[in-house]
This record gives C-alpha cells, structure tokens and sequence, in this order.
C-alpha cells in the first residue's frame, strides 16, 4: 500500500468518530437519555366501572407493561380516591414516546391523560444557573 493512501485511511479512521459512527456507539453503550414525566390520570365513568372488575394491582401491572411497551419506565402510581384520579411517574426517553401514551390512553374510554414534563432539583439548578446570565425577550 502506498504511503498517500495508508495516512487517507488513517485519517479517514480518526475522523469517523467525529462524524457520528462514534456518538451512536456510545448512545448504545450508555443507553438512552430518560426524562421525568409526572401525569394525571381521570377517571372516567368507565374507568371506575373497569376498576371495579379487577383489582387497582392489576391495573397497575398493566399501566407498567403498558409504559414499556412505548419504550418508558413506570417509577410510581397513587389513586387520589376522592378524585376518582391517578398520579405517576414515568422516565422516558423522548416525547414521542410521551405523545403514543397520551394518544392511546385518551383515544380509549377508560382515562383523561395530562403529562407534565418535571426536572430534579439539580436540573433545575443548571437551569436557574443559566437564567442568571439570561434577558428576557423584551430586553434584548
């Protein structure tokens, strides 16, 4: 092999990961970023029938087979049991995934879905970090 084509594929081998290759190995090794979700579930006239039928534990199983199927992990669910409500916690890894879960539970007669995207205590220092340097629109 000629010396001009050994430094272009060593080069060539250098740059790769700066173009993608190496970010997308990496985002297989660390897995995806999750973001907190805090949503509200109301139930409706039929929720309460359907929970009723069975039990509030096998409904939860199936909220949390449910949030894994739309690729999120189901951290908590409490019955507010005077509101007929249910509040819980999901990690998912985009709003897409936040977006099928909403669509599908609202298209069905069961529950009204609102999600809340919710930041921990030091996201919210960085974002309050940022703010400090920060105008708003009208003074700029």
């Amino acid at each position: 092999m000629k010396l001009p084509t050994v430094f272009a594929l060593t080069a060539f081998s250098l740059l790769v990961p700066t173009i993608g290759f190496g970010e997308a190995a990496v985002a297989q090794q660390t897995g995806p970023t999750m973001h907190k979700y805090l949503y509200r579930a109301v139930l409706t006239v039929e929720g309460v029938k359907d929970l009723k039928a069975r039990t509030a534990v096998a409904l939860k199983g199936s909220i949390v087979k449910f949030a894994e199927s739309a690729g999120c992990k189901h951290d908590f669910w409490y019955f507010d049991f005077l509101n007929t409500a249910a509040y819980g916690g999901v990690d998912c890894p985009n709003e897409t995934a936040v977006a099928t879960i909403m669509l599908t539970v609202n298209a069905a007669p069961y529950a009204r879905l609102t999600y809340w995207a919710v930041l921990s205590a030091e996201e919210l220092d960085k974002a309050a970090a940022i703010a400090a340097n920060t105008r708003p629109p009208q003074q700029q």
